[in-house]
Order: C-alpha cells, then sequence, then structure tokens
C-alpha cells in the first residue's frame, strides 16, 4: 500500500494538475495534453495501481520499482 499523498506528489512531478473532483476520485490531467489519471480516494493505494498508473504516464519500470520501493508502508 502506498500512501495517495506520495503517489500525487510523484504524478504532479511527471506535469499532471489537479482537474476536479468527482464522486470518488480524484482527477488530474497531463499538463497541455489530455491524459487523465483517476486517483481514488482512499488514503493508501494499491500497488497494482500504481504500477499501472505510473506505466500510462511514461515511467519506466526502474523507475517505478524505485518509487514503490521508497514508498512502502
Amino acid at each position: 500500500m502506498i500512501p495517495r499523498q506520495h503517489f500525487i506528489n510523484k504524478i504532479r512531478t511527471l506535469q499532471y494538475v489537479f482537474k476536479r473532483q468527482a464522486k470518488r476520485v480524484y482527477l488530474y490531467r497531463k499538463q497541455g495534453g489530455t491524459h487523465y489519471i483517476a486517483v481514488p480516494m482512499a488514503n493508501h493505494l494499491e500497488d497494482e495501481f500504481v504500477q499501472s498508473a505510473l506505466k500510462q504516464a511514461g515511467c519506466n519500470d526502474e523507475e517505478i520499482k524505485a518509487f514503490i520501493g521508497a514508498s512502502k508502508l
């Protein structure tokens, strides 16, 4: 499980900005683009979700593994 705030900080470094809040998720959009990431409002996110979202955002496998390893509770 990864704290939601750590994940949000990571996607902000990848040029994603807060767009709006939906019923159960926060929507972040790539600045200058159209790609969205829907971040659940849960305090802790599953490793599989984080891995998938970062892969879609353009991170490589080593960067993703390093982030998940550093963010583990």
